[in-house]
């Protein structure tokens, strides 16, 4: 977006004159600056020259011999501009003027000799004094043409011109949040926050005096929670009228192109206030407006002449003829403001942001009006821009009077009180920030603040109630308008010292893999079929909101199903048994998460008691925990989950306390995951393992002379 300093100094006075320092001020406060444009700074050395003579060149068949008439007397100038004709004023290049060469390269002005005449100067295009956007009709074979007749003549081209503003060139990546921010005022109020700015005037707008008459027609809007906020009125005029000079030069300073003074009008308040508008010719209108969302299969012809098909759900407004108006970003060419234009139907919305950016990706057709809009313009502003619109309708349309009542729905809302801790501003921003700063940078931006001391109570102006949610916004405000440059570059301090680790767990991994048993490492989620397979209720799960798929949408309640899933995908490859074990965090509805070691023994055929799973994985658990200094025991269990056989079952004990279940899985739910043979598993709670005391675990000397064992074949005859 651009800003005009000239613009900006109708609603503050800067102390700070330097345009470059400003631009700094922004990119080190606000919103990076691209570039600051100084207007005419091409035009040194240049004037408003009129054509005396024009002449065939002798030597050249597409070149011209012309004398000038300049500040500098008569000049003799070899052109090619093909619209040369006497009489005309040209925007003339002394020699040792800057110019483009052909509208890119920079050079200075030289005495010339083309083919055979000398040339003292040049007649300049609008490309070669960056004056495009003054005069579009001049190209590269077209030299500027500012009419015939003597006014002007003679005088420094960016004084006859009016060139002496400064734009400033924002990058509004920084701002995409702050839709006050994409106009003059919020700027403005920026730069007082910042001290290089006193207010001139406050941004007021008073409303406008309507009539007391309906309109012809009714307003009727379908979705209210996509359009919360609407200002309308009925405006009569007796022409469009000539929009004013200075409001042509503040719109080309910023990048539009003027075009007829409703439309001009429309744009100005866009870019002053921060909220685009847009004039309906009324009598193109055919009964009454409805706001709703589009219909699948309807289009629309936009002011740019072109018919688009409407995404469905995109914000439009229609009469009985159908759609008119792409709502938030292009109006339609039926209802369009023209010459012939008497009753201008002015109106000013908020809308809801994300219908705005779907119907803009949907349809592929981003406008300035939607970059603004998918932003959430504040009601406040759009109250604003409304009332701006209205005013400078009034001033500047001939014989424009208001012939309606004021159609407006929604209210403008109401300020949150937030709470501000002064010790937690000092904390984040890692600097102790004056409270009669944080007070003042507040307040500038129209903050209400109160209190005093470590806490203040500050109330969101209309204008935030878009961004400013809680202390942590009011916080990222403080921060830099105080200066980001004034907090002391420290670096981050952090002790390396290895914090205390638990190598129980460690050590029972350990000994598992030395009795054999392989470790697996899961997802801690499961899917309810997985669930429902091993005989648990995938109801009494914890469910993710927004899970990845339905086989990882519920947080694990047992490392049983994920052994259970393993072993019958991967039995056939053991040996004799397969032993596995894993570590993980399970969930339950009615208790917080633990950490979880689960076990599982699988037979591939059935054995004699020595080989019994059961009995060998009470024997391999009582090992490991033995290792880790827990003496294991086994109760009677009357508790006993689906999975489990209820003649085969048992509580682990730890000094009296149960910390884990061991089992041998019920036959139903062996057969239904393909297991040949019986299978026991168990669980251990580590939280409730880790708890208790454990005792001190000796080590044995390894013998320095370890024995030999011989063994000796003898022949028997």
């Amino acid at each position: 977006m651009k800003l005009s300093l000239d613009w900006l100094q109708d609603f503050i006075t800067f102390t700070e004159k330097d345009p470059y320092v400003i631009a700094d001020h922004i990119t080190a406060h606000t919103a990076e600056v691209d570039s600051v444009e100084i207007q005419g700074a091409l035009l040194d050395q240049c004037c408003v020259g009129k054509v005396r003579s024009v002449k065939k060149h002798p030597n050249a068949d597409k070149l011209s011999l012309c004398d000038v008439e300049t500040d500098r007397g008569t000049k003799r100038v070899v052109c090619g501009g093909t619209n040369l004709r006497e009489g005309m004023r040209v925007a003339f290049a002394h020699v040792g003027a800057r110019v483009r060469w052909h509208g890119e390269e920079m050079m200075t002005l030289e005495p010339a000799t083309i083919r055979g005449e000398k040339s003292e100067g040049m007649i300049c295009s609008a490309d070669e004094l960056d004056l495009s956007e003054q005069f579009p009709e001049s190209n590269e074979k077209a030299i500027v043409d500012m009419g015939d007749g003597d006014e002007g003549v003679g005088t420094p081209l960016q004084d006859f011109l009016g060139l002496e503003d400064v734009v400033f060139h924002i990058d509004n990546h920084a701002i995409t949040h702050r839709a006050d921010l994409f106009s003059h005022v919020g700027f403005a109020r920026e730069f007082v926050a910042m001290g290089i700015a006193t207010w001139k005037k406050d941004p007021v707008f008073p409303a406008p005096t309507c009539s007391k008459d309906d309109l012809p027609f009714k307003m009727v809007v379908e979705e209210l929670h996509l359009m919360p906020r609407y200002c309308a009125c009925l405006i009569e005029i007796d022409g469009l009228g000539q929009t004013t000079d200075w409001m042509k030069k503040r719109l080309r300073a910023v990048g539009w192109r003027p075009l007829s003074t409703a439309v001009d009008i429309t744009n100005y308040v866009a870019t002053e206030v921060g909220v685009p508008l847009h004039s309906f010719d009324a009598d193109d209108l055919r009964g009454d407006v409805h706001m709703r969302t589009a219909k699948k299969g309807e289009t629309i012809v936009t002011l740019d002449g072109k018919e688009r098909h409407l995404s469905e759900g995109a914000l439009v407004l229609s009469d009985d003829e159908g759609v008119f108006d792409l709502l938030g970003i292009m109006g339609g060419l039926r209802s369009s403001t023209k010459e012939s234009t008497r009753r201008l139907y002015v109106h000013a919305a908020s809308l809801d942001p994300v219908s705005i950016r779907h119907a803009v990706i949907a349809m592929g057709h981003r406008t300035d009006a939607a970059t603004v809009y998918e932003k959430g313009i504040p009601h406040v502003i759009t109250e604003q821009g409304f009332c701006r619109a209205v005013g400078l309708m009034l001033e500047l349309l001939p014989g424009a009077k208001i012939v309606s009542a004021l159609e407006s729905v929604g209210e403008n809302g109401q300020g949150d009180a937030i709470q501000l801790s002064v010790p937690r501003v000092h904390q984040i921003l890692g600097a102790h920030v004056p409270e009669k700063d944080i007070k003042r940078i507040l307040k500038d931006l129209d903050f209400e603040v109160s209190g005093k001391g470590d806490t203040l109570t500050v109330k969101t102006p209309l204008h935030r109630l878009g961004d400013v949610e809680g202390q942590h916004d009011l916080i990222e405000d403080i921060g830099r308008l105080y200066g980001f440059d004034k907090i002391e570059a420290v670096l981050p301090e952090a002790s390396i010292a290895p914090p205390p680790r638990d190598h129980r767990v460690h050590t029972m991994r350990d000994a598992l893999k030395d009795q054999a048993y392989f470790e697996l490492l899961p997802l801690s989620l499961i899917g309810p079929d997985l669930v429902e397979k091993v005989g648990l209720d995938p109801g009494k799960c914890t469910e993710l909101e927004n899970a990845l798929g339905k086989e990882l949408s519920l947080a694990t309640p047992s490392t049983i199903p994920a052994l259970l899933e393993h072993a019958e995908h991967n039995l056939r490859h053991a040996e004799e048994i397969l032993r596995t074990f894993h570590v993980s965090v399970v969930f339950s509805h009615k208790a917080d998460s633990h950490r979880e070691c689960g076990f599982l023994l699988a037979a591939k055929a059935d054995t004699d008691l020595r080989q019994d799973p059961f009995l060998l994985l009470k024997q391999d658990i009582s090992e490991v925990c033995k290792q880790v200094g827990y003496e294991i025991t086994i109760d009677v269990a009357t508790d006993v989950p689906p999975y489990a056989h209820p003649g085969r079952s048992a509580n682990l004990l730890c000094q009296g306390k149960v910390v884990g279940f061991m089992c041998e899985i019920h036959p139903s739910v062996r057969d239904r995951f393909d297991l040949p043979a019986r299978v026991a598993s168990a669980t251990v709670n580590l939280n409730a393992l880790l708890t208790e005391e454990a005792s001190l675990v000796v080590g044995t000397k390894l013998p320095e002379f370890p024995s030999v064992t011989y063994d000796t074949t003898v022949t028997l005859t």
